[in-house]
């Protein structure tokens, strides 16, 4: 299989080898359509062509680009007499592989080697839909002659067969329409609608395959060799036209007298109901705009007055078990005054400044987390050394992530991307890595980065991106502005 988007060969998990495109899903459905198939191959074997018909259209439906159910979809239409159809499945399969091994070219070039083909089939439509016009207008014996020409140049032709025997169940010829469904049948065995018919028109029974003809629709068939040509076609009902303009210049009149008499004195009537109607209509808005106005305004002063009070509320208040700001900066004053600055910092950093409900609670909540933030840093930097330096990345990565949140440092930084790498998650080390190489500015700390960090591969991306970017900043008119200030 082709992964449908580069086009490479898709690996046994559905997934491309090139550009790792999931094609499992393609994949479903290709063997959904190759199921279908097999069950319009097994229809088409047992001449159920239309069963085989229904198949492969589902197919199709699944993959488009199936090329041996459009094959075998154009034999199936050539079979039921629609060669037209068939030609058309062919010449698509014939784009989709333009090879010899595609038998629709071979079918298509014995179709071409024989113009006569294409006149019999515009021949057949036309004579064909000529056919049904009539039969649907009634003209029985007009539709009768276009059929009769239908099946002289394509005897096989089941939708000709069944127009035939409704024609001649219509006519009272219940043997003639017997005569028609089963030579419908001798091409399509099972086809459905032939045999529901044969039931309708009074047969005790379906008939068996044994009981249907196996010749009947060659060129010499008994029954077109019985029709009477008609060389003249005389309509009995000849004065019908006269009926049909008298009809027009009746319903004239009746037009002109609704427009003259009754449609001005029901205009007028309306108009005086719907004018008063759209006064009554008129005021009620308006009166229901002011009331909607006056309900608007009082709606988002509440509202506003509702956030300002549950805004200072949430100062003294916890919410779903939760501590309130005023219970954190308690707890982080109590923190700082014990010099424990891992825990300050944290409880700092669940409260908002900006909505402490002083000037004097915002002095003291800067200045805690001026001093307790890097402190609190440094210790849980330290601590997550150790505990790097002991092979317990777990836990070194815990500290240090919390580190790092307090006080923004590569080193940190560096540190946390290792824990990720040794701790065997890549995807989230790499990143981290990419930042010192790129933004850091420290030469010991790209230069680990690039060795211990990344792969050989990311490494040779990495150092190609770090000279371009270096021989960008030699550029530069200002020198002495390009250098990078490092985080510690």
């Amino acid at each position: 299989m082709k992964c449908i988007k580069c086009g490479r060969n898709v690996g046994a998990d559905g997934f491309c080898t090139g550009c790792g495109f999931n094609n499992k899903h393609i994949a479903r459905a290709h063997n959904t359509a190759n199921y279908y198939y097999n069950l319009g191959l097994e229809k088409a074997q047992m001449r159920d062509l239309g069963g085989a018909e229904t198949q492969l259209k589902k197919a199709l439906t699944y993959n488009k680009e199936h090329r041996e159910a459009r094959n075998l979809l154009g034999l199936v239409y050539y079979e039921l007499g629609e060669k037209g159809k068939a030609y058309i499945q062919w010449k698509i399969s014939s784009r989709l592989s333009d090879t010899e091994e595609n038998n629709a070219n071979r079918y298509i070039r014995e179709m071409e080697e024989h113009p006569a083909v294409f006149e019999e089939i515009n021949e057949t439509a036309k004579k064909f839909n000529l056919a049904l016009s009539y039969a649907k207008q009634g003209s029985d014996d007009l539709a009768m002659i276009q059929i009769r020409k239908v099946l002289s140049l394509t005897p096989n032709f089941v939708r000709g067969h069944l127009l035939f025997a409704l024609l001649h169940v219509r006519a009272g010829d219940k043997e003639e329409a017997k005569n028609d469904l089963n030579n419908a049948l001798a091409v399509d065995n099972y086809n459905t609608t032939a045999r529901r018919y044969l039931v309708e028109i009074g047969e005790g029974k379906v008939p068996t395959l044994e009981e249907v003809p196996t010749k009947i629709t060659t060129k010499d068939n008994d029954n077109l060799r019985n029709v009477r040509p008609v060389d003249h076609y005389e309509d009995p009902n000849k004065e019908t036209w006269k009926q049909f303009v008298y009809m027009l210049i009746g319903l004239a009149i009746g037009v002109i007298v609704m427009f003259v008499l009754v449609i001005p004195s029901v205009r007028a009537g309306v108009s005086v109901d719907y004018n008063n109607l759209k006064k009554e209509y008129k005021e009620t808005v308006n009166k229901k705009d002011a009331e909607i106005a006056e309900l608007q305004g009082d709606k988002e002063s509440l509202e506003k007055k509702n956030s300002s009070l549950n805004q200072s509320l949430s100062v003294y208040e916890g919410s779903d078990g939760k501590d309130s700001m005023y219970d954190s900066m308690l707890k982080a004053l109590q923190a700082y005054e014990q010099s424990d600055y891992e825990k300050c910092a944290e409880e700092l950093s669940k409260i908002e400044s900006d909505r402490l409900p002083s000037e004097f609670s915002r002095d003291i909540y800067t200045t805690m987390k001026e001093n307790a933030s890097p402190r609190a840093a440094s210790q849980l930097y330290e601590s997550g050394k150790a505990l790097y330096d002991t092979y317990k990345y777990e836990e070194a990565k815990k500290d240090l992530e919390a580190s790092y949140k307090y006080e923004q440092s590569y080193d940190t930084l560096y540190l946390v991307a290792m824990c990720y790498k040794r701790l065997g998650d890549t995807e989230k080390a790499y990143p981290y890595f990419y930042d010192i190489i790129n933004n850091s500015g420290d030469e010991d700390l790209i230069r680990l980065a690039a060795n211990y960090g990344l792969d050989l591969q990311k490494k040779d991306a990495i150092v190609e991106a770090a000279k371009h970017k270096e021989g960008a900043e030699n550029t530069e008119d200002k020198p002495e502005e390009a250098t990078t200030e490092k985080k510690n």
